[in-house]
């Protein structure tokens, strides 16, 4: 994976977070009042843009917004952060994509997402922005976006030197023509878990580290090279699907006050780091680091830590 630098290149979703903090969730039926409420930008796509070029990557950032006040206030955002917004399609017949949330004291959420225009960008309007696929240093993909769409980018992708990384979530039945395509595959465990049912239409015996070791082959299996399972305060493991081998990369210990945004800050790291030249198992250790950083804040977007703030946490805790 050594190439010139160049844009980290990611394609997705962007939402207009409506968070509501409060003890505990809801049980069915109940209302639970003495909430706080906050507003957040977010989106899966989005946020990865803001972890991404604020650890330095020149980020461009593809997504189909609404006409309307949500979508102003999404790509100003994310054009003051210094993200490529050129590409960002606008519509006028559907509404900026919004998601409400409910999170507890510990930071846990549940999340209900109306996508609306996301998911409406159109395979066509992909091939239309071809050269920019082709010409980047890498192609992150989420699931917040129509399947059909999803495999064009990845064939698009494929005719370039680019490095294609796929986060499957919202997980859902994926085409075996999109994950033959990819390098990189970012699931979290019950994703891994879901992703091998789909794949093998089974379950697995197997407990523990075993269990995500035997997951994880069956995507190598396809051609797909490294297997990121990330595993919340646990940590992650990377299966290296060339030399048969994994790595376990803990997290730090914080205390989580918003767990929202935690798993696209790591992806948007991961990436930004990359597209440095960085080996895969170094940019895993980084990008750890600054999920574990964003955990400690409220809000998606808001939460996603600068490059010198994850240099000061690495410095502390003897990362190297």
């Amino acid at each position: 994976m050594n190439k010139n630098p160049a844009y980290v290149l990611i394609i997705g979703s962007s939402n207009m977070d409506l968070n509501i903090y409060s003890k505990r969730f809801p049980d069915l039926g109940e209302t639970i009042t003495g909430g706080t409420f906050k507003q957040f930008l977010g989106g899966k796509g989005a946020n990865q843009s803001v972890a991404a070029v604020r650890t330095g990557a020149n980020t461009v950032f593809i997504g189909k917004i609404g006409v309307d006040p949500f979508g102003d206030q999404m790509i100003s955002s994310l054009t003051k952060e210094g993200i490529n917004t050129d590409y960002i399609i606008r519509d006028p017949d559907e509404h900026s994509g919004v998601a409400f949330i409910l999170i507890n004291q510990n930071g846990d959420n549940k999340i209900s997402v109306a996508p609306g225009a996301n998911f409406k960008l159109t395979a066509e309007e992909i091939k239309s922005n071809a050269n920019v696929i082709k010409n980047s240093y890498c192609v992150v993909v989420q699931m917040e976006i129509p399947m059909v769409s999803i495999k064009e980018i990845f064939d698009i992708a494929s005719e370039g030197d680019v490095i294609k990384i796929l986060n499957p979530a919202p997980l859902k039945p994926i085409l075996l023509e999109i994950l033959e395509k990819i390098d990189i595959i970012i699931p979290n465990e019950g994703e891994l878990y879901r992703l091998y049912s789909f794949l093998t239409n089974k379950e697995i015996s197997e407990e523990g580290t075993q269990k995500i070791v035997k997951a994880s082959k069956a995507l190598t299996n396809l051609g797909i090279k490294y297997v990121i399972t990330t595993l919340g305060s646990r940590g992650s493991i990377i299966y290296l699907g060339p030399e048969d081998r994994i790595i376990e990369v803990p997290t730090p210990k914080v205390n989580a006050v918003d767990t929202v945004g935690a798993g696209d800050c790591f992806i948007g790291v991961l990436a930004s780091f990359l597209s440095k030249g960085e080996k895969i198992t170094k940019a895993v250790k980084i990008a750890t680091i600054a999920a574990s950083i964003a955990v400690t804040r409220k809000g998606a977007q808001d939460s996603m830590p600068y490059l010198n703030e994850i240099e000061e946490k690495m410095k502390e805790l003897n990362i190297v």
